[in-house]
């Protein structure tokens, strides 16, 4: 949400600190800024309010009353004063208001005002609503804007002369309803869909959008506003729905306290009078649709639970402190503190939630760290136990953990919404899906540093009536790859060494033999029950950084050179990466051989493999060979050198 920095100073009758500091504390205590804009003379923050507060933050008072209570600063109501309107003519105009069901919609509020005087804006609100990316309408449009980032309740407007006629219905639509919504867009609505009407016209989607039917115009006298409460279950999945997401239905869905309703549509009366008002002006009364009042929350907490949850001692005056910065109503019952919970606190439900707040204003960075003292001793999983030892085996044998699919093209169990066409079944093997890992990381064998690719897997298989672990190990050499030991002799001299290390026959269940599939539910059944953890789990370096994966592919070429006795294999790799440039990204000595030549000097050959990749395009042969020659003249322009 871009709240912005001045509207929030304008709440405290001194100014709040430098902007730096109110983003530190609002981050560390409340919710994350993720950034600061400077805008008009004005900054801009991008905060972003986690679920929890959004009942009462999606504002700028839900804001500036966080920073109230953190900086410990006096708050005004409102952030600048609205004029008293009790002189004003009454209107006569009848409005007449039915709900077809309270658990759509909880509360509506609506109320006429005669005579308006519709126009520009005046400067202030333009600016105010402008810096936040709104785009001024009018003046009555604005008003209800400004109202919804004042104090978080949306507001709408209609014109009461286009409406035909003084019922207001909320109501689910008619399949086949149509409504033109204010930014032109014909929408089609079912009975899922809340809407606003007159009889059979649609007037607005309820919590969403307004409709063109009752548009407000340079034409527009009379008008009815519109303060209501509606099921955020509803307004969210209409929303998904119509694929219609608003600032209106983002605040819905997060739920609003009904009582706010009445405040919004007093404020909102009060704003359009100043702006829009004139000595013509009458206000009707005000039609209050509210069925079912919400109850009054209570919650009390003691010092001593305090400090069980947080762990930390708080004393009863600080904890009353606490609760002033937060302007609670609180009275003490012996050990308890109790709390009428604030209307638009509907996160405050339950006593850990209040001791949340208390802990956040107190400081997270008073807690002191304390050891965890148990005296239960934790059961070993041998599931657990035996994979993370297979792991760390084969992890030291130059292997690497690959997490396949459950999802499969063939098996025994098909799936009622499968994500794709060839995923409609759940594995019933490993092997399937494993032969499509191998070929893939073979692919990449020299991007990855494997001449020769070693992978496992330890995932759930699916039958009919069962389902259970199986364990799998795979080896594939790359087209090209010479020198290395057969596919199948790997896996039957990995295979061999589990065995030993683990003192069990392991028997394969498929016929593969470049991979070895087995029951791993069955092979843990046969083991020993462990005692004790008697390995360690790798752990990551903490300076360990990852670089994300060009998209573009690489490109190989091979450079082969011999060099006097005595040169290193370092000397020459020096020279290969300063000549290929940022396009290098790997460079391994593959070969090594000395030859005695017919002068009888003896020289040794060093073969790299050179990978070169962009991250910005896919690569030409004219650009690597390019580099090539570059590197080749270097080397031989070494004495005694020669590239062959």
């Amino acid at each position: 949400m871009k709240v912005s920095y001045r509207w929030l100073n304008e709440y405290f009758k001194g100014k709040l600190p430098m902007v730096e500091k109110a983003v530190g504390v609002l981050t560390m205590n409340s919710s994350e800024v993720d950034s600061v804009e400077r805008l008009r003379g004005d900054n801009i923050l991008d905060v972003k309010i986690l679920p929890n507060m959004a009942h009462s933050c999606l504002c700028h008072r839900g804001i500036a009353c966080e920073l109230s209570a953190l900086l410990n600063l006096p708050i005004n109501k409102y952030s600048r004063n609205f004029p008293e309107i009790n002189e004003i003519e009454k209107s006569k105009l009848d409005l007449q208001i039915k709900i077809e069901d309270k658990k759509d919609c909880r509360r509506y509020i609506g109320r006429i005002l005669e005579s308006i005087k519709i126009g520009p804006s005046p400067e202030w609100l333009k600016v105010k609503l402008e810096t936040l990316g709104q785009r001024s309408i009018n003046n009555l449009v604005d008003a209800t804007n400004f109202v919804m980032l004042e104090i978080g309740q949306p507001m709408h407007v209609f014109d009461a002369d286009k409406i035909g006629g003084s019922l207001i219905e909320i109501k689910r639509a008619k399949s086949g309803d149509e409504i033109k919504t204010l930014d032109g867009k014909q929408v089609i609505l079912d009975d899922s869909v809340l809407v606003i009407s007159n009889n059979s016209k649609v007037l607005a989607i309820a919590g969403i959008k307004g409709g063109t039917l009752a548009e407000i115009d340079n034409k527009t006298k009379n008008i009815v506003l519109e303060s209501a409460n509606f099921d955020p279950v509803l307004i969210r999945k209409t929303a998904q729905k119509l694929k219609i997401q608003t600032d209106a239905s983002k605040r819905y869905e997060n739920d609003l306290t009904p009582d706010l309703a009445w405040e919004a549509m007093d404020i909102l009366t009060r704003l359009i009078m100043e702006i829009a008002g004139d000595k013509g002006t009458k206000i009707g009364k005000v039609i209050d649709a509210y069925q079912t009042i919400a109850p009054q929350v209570t919650l009390g907490v003691s010092a001593e639970e305090v400090e069980k949850v947080l762990g930390l001692k708080i004393s009863v005056e600080e904890i009353e402190q606490i609760f002033k910065r937060f302007d609670f109503t609180y009275k003490k019952d012996k050990e308890q503190i109790i709390i009428d919970v604030p209307m638009e606190r509907l996160d405050l439900r339950i006593k850990e939630d209040l001791i949340e707040e208390i802990g956040r204003v107190h400081g997270y960075d008073k807690l002191k760290d304390k050891p965890i003292i148990s005296k239960i001793k934790g059961q070993i999983n041998k599931s657990f136990y035996y994979a993370s030892k297979i792991k760390k085996i084969l992890a030291e044998q130059g292997f690497s953990e690959v997490y396949g699919y459950a999802f499969a093209e063939k098996g025994d169990i098909e799936l009622a919404n499968s994500v794709a066409p060839e995923k409609k079944f759940l594995r019933n093997n490993l092997t399937s899906g494993f032969r499509e890992y191998l070929e893939f990381n073979s692919r990449y064998s020299e991007l990855v540093d494997m001449p020769q690719i070693k992978i496992f897997e330890i995932g759930k298989v699916f039958k009919i009536n069962d389902e259970h672990n199986n364990f799998i190990i795979g080896v594939k050499t790359p087209v090209g790859v010479k020198g290395l030991k057969k596919d199948q002799d790997t896996i039957s001299d990995i295979v061999s060494f589990l065995e030993k290390e683990l003192n069990l026959k392991l028997n394969k269940i498929n016929k593969e033999q470049e991979i070895a599939e087995f029951n791993f539910d069955e092979l843990v059944a046969k083991l020993p029950e462990p005692k004790e953890y008697d390995f360690n789990l790798p752990v990551v370096d903490k300076n360990m950084r990852f670089k994300r994966i060009s998209a573009y592919p690489f490109m190989t070429r091979d450079v082969a050179v011999f060099t006097p006795e005595g040169t290193t294999a370092e000397e020459v790799l020096k020279i290969i990466e300063v000549e290929a440039g940022e396009l290098l990204l790997k460079c391994r000595l593959f070969d090594i051989f000395t030859r005695k030549f017919p002068d009888n000097v003896s020289r040794t050959s060093y073969a790299y493999r050179l990978v070169f990749q962009s991250y910005e395009k896919t690569l030409s042969d004219e650009e690597i060979n390019k580099i090539m020659n570059k590197i080749i003249s270097k080397l031989n322009a070494q004495k005694d050198w020669q590239v062959r």
